[in-house]
């Protein structure tokens, strides 16, 4: 089927398509962690997900100046662990959203950069930073505290109970308190994951809610409750239908977390703006201009396939045909000069 020459062009087609493949999924995925397009256990992608599937409007927010474009009361803001300072302007931005009625979702454990959000927008409610365990109620280990919900609120309403993994706890100041740990639970402050004489058990705030301006601000102290993994325990993923079902639109702000995929980052600029787009289709036009009026591209293109453009033009004869076969590949015996003939005239035909 293939001649002797063809082989090393399959190869090379084949590593080719291999290496192309390999580096386009590389670009259009996310292996960090709390990635919203990563689908692994550590990924995020599960909110998108469950966002879509609410029906909201989800947009990942690359730069806070799209809060300015929502419209708050029907929109809610997720940020989950920003490993990054909010400046002036951008927390300037991230305010009026909230003051004027949207909704601020601020899930952190151990970072400062939640609560240095929380400062900015006027939020009460810090999150301590000290791991939390619990000695009883618990999931695989004493690092995955179950908390209660323990007031009844839109956001609660098909939840009872949440599990954490790895989180700490919230400074609740005047906001109301959601969801709580048992009284088994304490703060390993010096971290040897281990119950000490001075680590006090009771049962500590873990989600609140406040008011601020016009708006709300929800406090999380553990953003592994939102990651692919933990979503099937407890009721966390109800929590999270409950959150993103009452919004029109849900934003995935990543503008201070880990860069997203490069691919995924370009198909979000050229949605986003109107100029990329703009400019995006003006490339693609030359770019196919160019290579139409590129000289002999065509029969470049069947000559590395292995074509010859005379052997297979119509106004050639079998004979003919026979004839530059033979001139092409002299080592060739006749037998096989009649056959490779023959299954040309054919193809042609």
């Amino acid at each position: 089927m293939f001649s002797d020459r063809s082989y090393p062009r399959l190869l090379l087609l084949t590593l080719f398509v291999t290496v192309v493949a390999t580096l386009l999924i590389a670009a259009g995925t996310s292996s960090a962690s709390f990635g919203v397009y990563n689908s692994q256990w550590d990924g995020t992608a599960e909110v998108r997900t469950a966002a879509e599937a609410a029906g909201a409007q989800t947009t990942v927010v690359q730069n806070t100046s799209r809060y300015d474009r929502a419209t708050p009361n029907e929109t809610v803001a997720v940020a989950l662990s920003p490993t990054s300072t909010y400046d002036t302007r951008e927390t300037e931005a991230v305010r009026s959203f909230v003051r004027g009625g949207g909704t601020l979702l601020v899930a952190e454990d151990y970072g400062a950069g939640g609560n240095e959000l929380l400062s900015a927008v006027g939020a009460e409610a810090r999150i301590d930073g000290t791991p939390l365990r619990d000695e009883r109620q618990i999931g695989p280990s004493p690092a995955f505290p179950r908390a209660d919900v323990v007031t009844n609120h839109t956001y609660t309403t098909t939840a009872d109970e949440l599990m954490l993994n790895h989180g700490s706890t919230v400074d609740p100041g005047s906001a109301t308190v959601l969801a709580t740990t048992s009284q088994y639970s304490y703060l390993d402050t010096n971290r040897n994951q281990e119950l000490d004489n001075d680590e006090e058990l009771m049962s500590r705030p873990v989600v609140t809610v406040e008011s601020v301006g016009s708006g709300t601000v929800l406090v999380i102290s553990d953003p592994s409750l939102f990651l692919n993994s933990m979503l099937d325990r407890s009721d966390n993923a109800a929590f999270l239908r409950a959150i993103v079902s009452v919004h029109e639109t849900v934003l995935l702000d990543v503008s201070h977390t880990t860069a997203l995929p490069p691919l995924v980052a370009l198909r979000l600029l050229l949605q986003q703006s109107g100029l990329a787009t703009f400019l995006g289709g003006c490339l693609s036009i030359l770019a196919l201009f160019a290579l139409a009026k590129s000289p002999g591209v065509v029969s470049r293109i069947r000559t590395w396939r292995g074509q010859s453009p005379t052997a297979t033009s119509p106004a050639l004869s079998s004979e003919d045909v026979s004839a530059a076969v033979q001139r092409r590949h002299p080592d060739w015996d006749e037998e096989r000069v009649t056959r490779v003939t023959d299954r040309l005239m054919k193809h042609r035909e």
